[in-house]
């Protein structure tokens, strides 16, 4: 049954997947602005769900993930001495919170990879390379930013 007090325009609830067990949620935005618990978005076994969610809105999430500490080989995680990422078939949602289904189909036109220059000398993801460089923060470390235009469901995402 359709909410009669919701306008005709307003999105319903977007409901994000996610693995509380190795994703932490630290802060999340729309548009440029903080949004609060419980009465913006609410966090549940394997879910972010944004409550008023803006159509055309920028989301920006900022979230904490151990790679290191990653034993399922899925999502991203440490094998040696090398970071990997492998996101099929629901591995995308150990990296951050995103609809991490098959049928979504996204683009990734800025994928900024930083790491120590000495430790990780290639620094790898899909598509095309736009540039790399030295840090300018920190001249030990290095950078590269890869953008893929072509629409992918998330499990194709590589880092």
């Amino acid at each position: 049954v359709a909410n009669p007090n919701k306008p005709e325009d307003a999105p319903e609830a977007l409901v994000l997947d996610g693995d509380e067990t190795a994703v932490k949620l630290i802060s999340i935005q729309m548009d440029g602005q903080d949004l609060e618990a419980e009465k913006d978005y609410t966090l549940s076994p394997g879910k972010l769900t944004l409550l008023h969610p803006k159509a055309g809105a920028t989301l920006e999430t900022l979230v904490e993930i151990v790679p290191e500490d990653n034993t399922q080989l899925s999502g991203l995680y440490r094998s040696g001495p090398m970071y990997c990422t492998q996101c099929e078939a629901m591995g995308f949602r150990r990296i951050t919170y995103f609809p991490d289904r098959p049928d979504n189909m996204s683009t990734y036109e800025s994928v900024k990879l930083t790491a120590d220059a000495k430790a990780f000398p290639v620094l790898l993801s899909n598509g095309n390379l736009l540039e790399q460089g030295t840090d300018a923060e920190d001249d030990t470390r290095h950078y590269a930013i890869w953008s893929d235009p072509f629409p992918k469901p998330s499990y194709l995402f590589a880092a």
